[in-house]
């Protein structure tokens, strides 16, 4: 653990950090403005609050935990030690690393190492979505989804409280542009903050439905993102084993819990494909 730490560190820099704070930050404000919205909303919710708690730390212990777990699990080829001979067809050699990589493995530059199966680097998060951490991203994007959509729907009393006075020009700003109306001093602080917030959920909402919809798509197709640009569709074996190589063995139950052990069926180097003759046999030896 205290290795893999180290190794973060050493690569820490503003473009890494920024955007990772930025969303730890928005994470918290958003979980403050809900429990405010449960605490001292002006009318009680449907639900009572004794249901509200359990399903929002529920969320959050997901959220948080499927996040830690996606930072701090290397996808890279680091530590994966290949013996002479070993590299099989349709292997490439990468210039930056200096080493053979295998199939479906990619050089991201902004970690400077290759990834096994490389999907993208989430900017949003400084990490890249390899094989060995793409079960905690998937599960991120789904509780994330959740999380945000019970917090839209939330907000949704302060939408109908702007929009309260009908559809002017002032509630048709004051949600588009929040910022503008506080600059210019015809909305109060704590209206903006509502508002803002309000915003930052639905944009969330819809930005985390589009990842989610798309990475629950390849999914089933066992494909990566660089694969689906290439309309590539080599490795799929169908959605129940395809999901059993992204997931794990249990992965019909890694949604419930970050630390739910569930073994990745293959090693990340060599890969079952429906034209097996063009994958390596070789397996790498870990150290």
């Amino acid at each position: 653990m205290r290795a893999r730490w180290a190794g973060r560190w050493q690569r820490l820099d503003a473009a890494l950090c920024l955007p990772l704070c930025v969303t730890v930050a928005l994470m918290g404000a958003v979980c403050i403005e809900v429990l405010c919205l449960l605490l001292w909303a002006a009318e009680p919710t449907q639900l009572p609050l004794a249901l509200h708690l359990p399903l929002l730390l529920f969320l959050l212990a997901n959220v948080l935990g499927n996040m830690g777990l996606f930072l701090t699990t290397n996808p890279s080829i680091k530590g994966v030690m290949l013996s002479e001979g070993a590299v099989g067809q349709g292997w490439e050699y990468c210039y930056t690393c200096q080493s053979h990589v295998p199939p479906r493995c990619h050089h991201c530059y902004t970690c400077n190492v290759c990834m096994l199966r490389r999907d993208h680097h989430c900017v949003l998060l400084g990490q890249c979505v390899g094989y060995h951490n793409y079960r905690y991203f998937l599960c991120l994007l789904l509780h994330g989804w959740v999380a945000l959509l019970y917090a839209s729907l939330l907000n949704a009393d302060i939408f109908m409280a702007l929009l309260h006075e009908g559809v002017t020009l002032h509630s048709i700003v004051l949600l588009l542009m929040p910022w503008l109306m506080l600059l210019t001093g015809q909305v109060s602080t704590s209206t903006f903050i509502y508002a803002f917030m309000a915003d930052t959920c639905v944009i969330s909402f819809l930005f985390c439905s589009g990842f989610l919809l798309l990475h629950v798509l390849l999914s089933l197709r066992g494909q990566t993102t660089r694969e689906w640009f290439g309309e590539s569709r080599c490795y799929d074996l169908g959605w129940r084993r395809n999901l059993q190589e992204a997931l794990g063995d249990r992965w019909h139950l890694v949604w419930l819990c970050p630390l739910l052990a569930s073994p990745l069926p293959g090693n990340g180097v060599a890969f079952e494909s429906r034209a097996p003759h063009t994958e390596p046999s070789a397996k790498p030896v870990i150290i």
